[in-house]
């Protein structure tokens, strides 16, 4: 046991420096960087890049990485979110998740997408302690980490530095009357943050390979040492990431059995939920001047919005024609994320439910029907009902942390069970498949068959429009009423009289149910499902295209499931991999507006078409509209009789 727990000191002491740099930023400047994993994966391949392919000495290589790349990025972060400080959590969040985005999708552009072994900037030759051998490298990455921290913890503690970062923690509004420069302040922080996330990347890749997936969901799991010390006290986090490190090593002694192996691999997601119920509404979040951003209050349904509908179902029901058997099947994949997207819309846009685990419903469906289908599709449509009976406890059990979380904590919280699912469910192979997956079949109902991949689009059609019509009539009803009461101010819904238990219980159950019946449909259009197919990312990939198309419009769905459509089609490799670098560049521009680039499109080409609309010709009357009196520039006196003789 002892030689397990030596060498967990040794990787929970990177654990505790990835922990220090996600509180470091998150105390200066209120945000939460998810993107931090794919910072400290950007930093390793800038790395390999430069002494293994380049040929570079490392004592060049590694200065350069860590004093000017990472550098760079944290100065290019905390620009970016500086003028986000006094925003809601929701859009930073959705922010950090584009820009997690953005470096995955701009790792293959520059570096070729290929994982890499990534050699130690340490010597590893071993030593003996006792009948212990201990590698150098690990010795040398234990007292480089308690050196950082302490150095970290000194800077804070015995620095005007930190008595500046101490003010802006405490008051970021009054350090600045004090004449304390926040910017500054947060700037050096991040800064510091990720020439950290540089170091945990070059010092993590050795032992578990350099990947653009792999080293994010490791960095993952410091995510539970940041919240043990509530995201504000760094000796909390460095003991915490020494803790993980430790029991993720000895849990290593037992992995010949199957199950344990499955509980090490989970393990740093489960102490993170476990973690955030706990605390419940002891965490407390970072905020400054905080402005909240409201979703637009729901509208009649204009004569423009049903003409517009009613021409895209008329399209849609004749594209069948237009387009041929295979692109037809991506266009369905299409249709039916776009019912899943609708979801989303509904729970995160409309109700202000930040979910990150809508695709753990997706597989729960998919999941079902693959072992209870039928060899031929007879029982697909029983056991996709049995997929959304199953969905609605497990939707009760993710609703139940939004009763004291909310916003980042929430995410959190939906972010750890979605990958709870992910390493002790969907990965068993009695319930996934395992790396093999599962066949799933079309479903037939009765002397229905919907085989043929335009049978099959038209009842995903279908399905998809009964999802707009319900979800469209719940937005104006008084259930939509109530979301929206609960997203502005649930206080002021709880004074009316509007339980937030309730409402919010079940509408994480109707989600999850409606996202699980879509998912059965998901995975028959696939034909094939494996546990990859519902993972984490697919989650964060379904947020990152409802917030592109607007998150609290039923159009941002369906455009979130055309962009994804689109992405399925044949198209050149070259152009492929610049698509979802777009769309993370689309989701970090428009993250703010909830409506999303469409509505922001009208509005602009309206504003423009009046600016640019013919000035009236002399003698010619002006069209009603334009005889409107135009703005005041400045307030105006009502006009007062001047009495004669007086002078003017």
């Amino acid at each position: 046991m002892f030689p397990f727990i030596v060498v967990g000191l040794f990787t929970g002491a990177v654990y505790a420096l990835a922990a220090m740099g996600l509180v470091l930023t998150y105390k200066t400047s209120g945000i939460f960087n998810f993107a931090y994993g794919a910072i400290a994966m950007i930093c390793a391949f800038t790395f390999s890049e430069l002494r293994d392919t380049l040929g570079l000495s490392q004592w060049y290589s590694l200065p350069i990485v860590l004093i000017v790349v990472a550098p760079v990025i944290g100065v290019a972060m905390e620009r970016l979110f500086r003028p986000l400080t006094s925003v809601p959590a929701e859009i930073q969040i959705v922010v950090t998740l584009g820009v997690l985005a953005f470096f995955q999708a701009l790792e293959p552009i520059i570096y070729g997408g290929q994982a890499r072994a990534l050699p130690s900037i340490f010597p590893t030759s071993t030593f003996r302690i006792g009948t212990l051998r201990v590698g150098y490298d690990e010795l040398a990455t234990l007292l480089l980490t308690i050196g950082l921290g302490l150095g970290l913890w000194l800077l804070l503690r015995r620095t005007k530095f930190g008595m500046a970062t101490r003010a802006v923690v405490d008051n970021r509004d009054l350090s600045a009357l004090a004449g304390v420069r926040s910017e500054s302040v947060s700037r050096v922080a991040w800064v510091i943050s990720c020439v950290f996330a540089g170091l945990v990347g070059i010092l993590l890749s050795p032992g578990e390979g350099l990947d653009r997936y792999s080293l994010v969901l490791l960095v993952i799991y410091a995510f539970a040492p940041a919240v043990l010390g509530k995201l504000v006290s760094l000796p909390l986090a460095f003991l915490g990431g020494i803790v993980m490190g430790v029991v993720l090593s000895v849990l290593t002694k037992y992995d010949s059995n199957a199950t344990v192996a499955d509980i090490r691999l989970a393990f740093p997601y489960a102490a993170l939920f476990v973690l955030l119920v706990a605390y419940g509404g002891r965490l407390k979040e970072v905020r400054s001047s905080f402005r909240p951003l409201r979703s637009p209050p729901p509208r009649p349904i204009s004569g423009s919005s049903f003409v517009t509908g009613i021409v895209l179902l008329i399209a849609a029901l004749i594209l069948p024609s237009l387009v041929s058997g295979p692109q037809l099947s991506d266009v369905t994949l299409g249709v039916i994320f776009a019912a899943i997207g609708l979801t989303l819309v509904v729970l995160t846009g409309w109700a202000g439910q930040i979910s990150l685990a809508q695709f753990s419903f997706v597989g729960i469906g998919a999941f079902t029907v693959g072992h209870l289908g039928g060899a031929h599709g007879a029982g697909f449509f029983p056991a996709a009902l049995l997929g959304v009976l199953i969905a609605i406890p497990v939707g009760l059990l993710v609703g139940l942390p939004s009763l004291r979380l909310s916003g980042l904590y929430l995410a959190l919280a939906t972010m750890a069970f979605a990958l709870l699912m992910d390493n002790l469910v969907f990965n068993r192979p009695d319930v996934g498949g395992g790396s093999t997956g599962m066949p799933i079949h079309r479903p037939r109902l009765g002397p229905w068959n919907f085989a043929s991949t335009t049978s099959f689009y038209y009842l995903c059609l279908g399905v998809l429009v009964v999802y707009v019509i319900g979800a469209s009539v719940l937005r104006r009803g008084p259930i939509g009423r109530r979301l929206q009461m609960i997203n502005d101010s649930p206080l002021a819904a709880s004074t009316f009289g509007v339980s937030l238990t309730l409402t919010k219980l079940i509408t994480f159950a109707a989600c999850g149910a409606a996202a699980a019946f879509a998912g059965a449909l998901f995975a028959a259009g696939r034909q094939f499902m494996s546990p990859s197919d519902v993972s984490f990312n697919a989650s964060l990939e379904l947020l990152l295209l409802v917030v592109l198309g607007g998150r609290s419009l039923v159009g941002g769905a369906l455009v979130a499931g055309a962009v994804f459509g689109v992405q399925l089609f044949p198209i050149p490799a070259t152009v492929e991999q610049y698509i979802p670098l777009g769309v993370a560049l689309g989701v970090i521009g428009v993250a703010n507006n909830p409506e999303g680039p469409i509505a922001m499109t009208v509005r602009i080409v309206k504003y423009l078409s009046a600016v640019l609309q013919r000035a009236p010709r002399p003698g010619e009357v002006a069209p009603p509209a334009q005889q409107a009196t135009p703005h005041r520039l400045v307030d105006e006196q009502p006009s007062v009789p001047t009495p004669a003789g007086a002078r003017v």
